[in-house]
């Protein structure tokens, strides 16, 4: 599989996807609808094909996270329950049984917590950590953010997982 990156066009906002080929990095992706450039910052890759900083907007906080349709897992559960009463509940239990599976076999996305970008099939060293709401709230809000802790400094490639 080649690596992709999943980022929003700024003019159209539209989703745009980059195919790469490692090692060189394309130049600037364009839109395919308004055929605008979108934010690229290729100095985030490394020689290997990990990834230091968003290859998007070049922030160096990324978080690691499941690769599941959260439509997908929603809908098994809304199904789930309209059948509750027909099947004597146990469909929830399948629904659980199924949702943990689908999980549990979902490849990992590394994920920008500023721009949002998904970068699919990249080298997993350096490992970046799950999400981290105190990063997300201090991004947010800045020196207002209540729970926010201060940046990593270098980002999040190699930092141990957050404490909950």
């Amino acid at each position: 599989m080649r690596p992709v990156v999943a980022l929003s066009c700024p003019a159209c906002e539209r989703d745009v996807r980059v195919e790469l080929s490692l090692p060189e990095a394309p130049e600037r992706p364009l839109c395919a609808s308004c055929g605008e450039a979108g934010p690229w910052n290729p100095t985030g890759l490394t020689v290997d094909g990990g990834l230091t900083a968003c290859l998007a907007c070049g922030h160096q906080e990324l978080h690691t996270a499941r690769d599941f349709p959260q439509a997908l897992g929603i809908g098994i559960v809304v199904l789930a329950a309209l059948l509750a009463p027909f099947t004597y509940y146990a469909s929830l239990a399948v629904a659980g049984l199924l949702d943990a599976l689908l999980y549990r076999f979902s490849p990992n996305v590394v994920a920008c917590y500023v721009c949002q970008a998904a970068h699919r099939g990249f080298n997993q060293v350096p490992r970046h950590p799950a999400f981290d709401r105190t990063i997300e709230e201090r991004l947010r809000f800045g020196e207002r953010a209540v729970m926010g802790s201060p940046m990593r400094p270098g980002g999040t490639a190699g930092a141990a997982e957050p404490e909950h």
